[in-house]
């Protein structure tokens, strides 16, 4: 029998759950997804992304965090999935639950992958109970420039880490690649491990090797 497809529901996005936000930031992130799925064909670009193996390598550096295998994780900003995909293709066995914001996200999330658990949920608004995952992964979610992007990235990653028990993995633009867009969010490596630690985590550790516009931080608990 052919399975009914799955209820999407939407959220309505409010500026007071998006700190550091301006309300033009807000109108800006939800017209710049609407238009990727629209304008390009290839998964990776409905998302942002530029090419699938810019994806990949952010994910193989992800699964560095710990042991990834029978662990419970939380893909904050899932886009359509490619994450659990990569996960699937390398046999590492998780419990996955994949968030967004955009309804129309999630959708086609779920027709590339109808077996994974997703939900359009903004993890500030509404959060999940305290240490629900081992692993929390947010790949692109800090790239976008908005009026205050440091208060946005820390109440994000406190927030985040409240629902981890293990470990959050995230991934930023490098400040020292030379990137010239003024419309992305770049860091130097000493000022996000610097914001890290004022978080209370136990330990980080830093990755930027792997592609010259990239910082991964692993934030252990």
């Amino acid at each position: 029998m052919k399975k009914s497809p799955k209820v999407v529901r939407s959220i309505s996005l409010r500026l007071k759950d998006f700190p550091g936000f301006s309300q033009k930031n807000l109108n800006g992130l939800k017209k710049y997804y609407q238009s990727q799925l629209k304008a390009h064909p290839e998964p990776e670009k409905r998302v942002g992304w530029k090419t699938a193996e810019s994806q990949r390598v952010r994910f193989e550096e992800f699964t560095r965090v710990g042991p990834l295998k029978g662990s419970k994780i939380l893909d904050v900003g899932c886009g359509l999935g490619a994450f659990w995909g990569y996960l699937q293709e390398k046999e590492i066995t998780v419990t996955y639950t994949g968030i967004d914001l955009f309804p129309e996200v999630i959708q086609e999330a779920q027709k590339f992958y109808p077996d994974a658990k997703f939900e359009v949920r903004h993890i500030l608004a509404r959060p999940y109970p305290a240490r629900t995952f081992d692993y929390s992964f947010l790949s692109g979610v800090f790239n976008v420039k908005v009026k205050d992007n440091w208060l946005y990235t820390k109440t994000m990653l406190r927030q985040i880490l409240r629902q981890t028990k293990r470990a959050v993995a995230f991934n930023i633009l490098n400040a020292d690649s030379g990137l010239k867009e003024s419309n992305r969010f770049v860091v130097t490596p000493e000022e996000i491990t610097a914001m890290a630690r004022s978080l209370g985590v136990k330990k980080t550790h830093l990755l930027d090797h792997y592609h010259h516009l990239d910082i991964t931080l692993f934030l252990y608990r």
